[in-house]
């Protein structure tokens, strides 16, 4: 049976026995031909008061790190370097998303070095036009070499 339905049976039969005893309390006043000084149950859990549980503070976020857009007039790449098991890396892309996720995610294999802003020259190589990120002296420090 669903628990809604179960629920609803049982606040119908108190709502039930609450006015059976409703009726019991007039008969008495009806008998006794003036009202009769009943106290209500002290004990009834509809009476109790009840504190709210306190919300817990939400943790704060470590505030994500985010790569701005390209220039269009004077950059035409990213350039990320990085090192990847003891390896190395320098890749070009286009686009920031990937790069902003790989700067926002802790990996154990994987520490970024540097993000920067590029653009081509006449012979085919990139010039620097912005570092956009550098990682720290004392973030090196702590980067263990297995």
């Amino acid at each position: 049976m669903n628990k809604t339905i179960q629920i609803n049976q049982l606040l119908m039969e108190r709502e039930d026995c609450l006015v059976d005893v409703f009726d019991l309390e007039r008969q008495i006043n009806t008998i006794l031909g003036e009202p009769y000084p009943l106290a209500p149950p002290v004990d009834l859990p509809s009476l109790q008061k009840r504190k709210k549980p306190k919300r817990k503070a939400a943790k704060k976020k470590a505030a994500l790190l985010r790569v701005r857009k390209l220039d269009p007039e004077t950059e035409a790449a990213y350039r990320i370097e990085y090192q990847q098991n003891e390896k190395s890396c320098i890749e070009i892309h286009t686009d920031s998303r990937p790069l902003a996720l790989l700067l926002n995610t802790k990996l154990p294999t994987l520490t970024i070095q540097r993000i920067e802003t590029v653009q081509a020259t006449d012979n085919g190589e990139w010039t620097v036009v912005e570092v956009l990120f550098q990682l720290e002296a004392e973030e090196t420090a702590g980067v263990s070499e297995s």
